[in-house]
């Protein structure tokens, strides 16, 4: 390799994952972006009514559901029939006076406490882990979720990432492992919001990448993987979709549009270890039909997720 090639190479990859921190706080972020909905066929209007009298009745628990995904789930998920319950610490409607919001059954709790995890499970017939942060109390960089949380949510000294994301998933997974089930029940749904970083390993490059990462991401990452290890030895009571976005975006998410574009872009000219960008209502609509589709379970990177959009229209 040529020696300006040589030395320039730690750089670049320490621009790429400056990107790919910089992308990460949409995915932890309480901010709501929202757009005008889209005119609908009447085919695709009664189809839509169709599926949610399939799924009448059907109880979906949302941890995070204030957030900037989930809420977009549980907005989409009534539209879609499920009864949906919200938990988390402020146990607030995020925009009173919608009106799939003002349907769901908003919780006010701790998910790092199993109890109250465990009670909620016990009467919900699917879940949804929508819980994180991008800078815990570990970080040294807590005051930025001023600014990269819509609602201004900030950590306190206990909020590390194993807290907050592994601890309240493994509540879940604990609780949906020890509910009482009939005999030859399928296995319960749950849907974990991951990080298409937690694949670098997996990818051309990815490991050189992470080396070079900082701390924070480092920690951020093992928090992710950890949970997706737990899903993947409980295959025989939850059918797990994990869903790794990179970038998570809308129009209104004014303070991450400029990077879009660069995503997308190292995404198209093959840099491995850069996924495409996907807006929220990609992801939420794809954690939805992975609820409805039986088939869909394991790791679901962008391709997946803009096919699975697909199915709700």
């Amino acid at each position: 390799m040529p020696r300006r090639l040589r030395s320039s190479f730690p750089a670049t990859l320490m621009a790429m994952v400056a990107m790919a921190a910089m992308g990460l706080w949409v995915k932890c972020s309480t901010g709501f972006a929202g757009g005008a909905p889209s005119n609908r066929s009447v085919d695709v209007q009664q189809a839509a009514e169709e599926e949610s009298n399939s799924n009448g009745g059907r109880r979906l628990l949302v941890l995070g559901g204030n957030g900037f995904v989930g809420r977009e789930v549980c907005r989409l998920a009534v539209q879609r029939g499920f009864q949906v319950t919200s938990l988390s610490r402020r146990g607030e409607n995020p925009e009173p006076g919608n009106q799939e919001l003002d349907q769901v059954n908003w919780v006010k709790g701790n998910a790092v406490d199993a109890g109250v995890v465990s009670d909620l499970v016990g009467e919900a017939d699917a879940v949804v882990h929508a819980i994180g942060l991008l800078f815990d109390s570990n970080s040294g960089l807590t005051n930025l979720n001023l600014i990269v949380s819509g609602s201004g949510s900030t950590p306190d000294d206990t909020s590390t990432y194993d807290r907050i994301t592994r601890q309240t998933a493994f509540n879940l997974i604990n609780s949906i492992k020890g509910k009482l089930r009939m005999p030859f029940s399928p296995p319960t749904p749950m849907m974990f919001v991951s990080a298409a970083e937690a694949g670098w390993p997996d990818v051309a490059l990815g490991e050189q990448v992470e080396n070079v990462a900082p701390a924070w991401l480092k920690e951020y990452l093992v928090a992710k993987r950890a949970v997706e290890g737990e899903l993947r030895s409980s295959a025989d009571v939850i059918r797990a979709a994990i869903f790794r976005p990179s970038l998570i975006w809308s129009w209104t998410k004014f303070d991450v549009l400029p990077v879009i574009p660069v995503f997308n872009l190292l995404n198209a000219i093959g840099v491995p270890f850069v996924d495409k960008t996907v807006t929220v209502s990609t992801l939420s609509k794809a954690i939805v039909a992975a609820l409805e589709d039986e088939s869909v379970s394991g790791v679901q990177r962008f391709p997946e997720m803009e096919e699975l959009e697909k199915k709700i229209g």
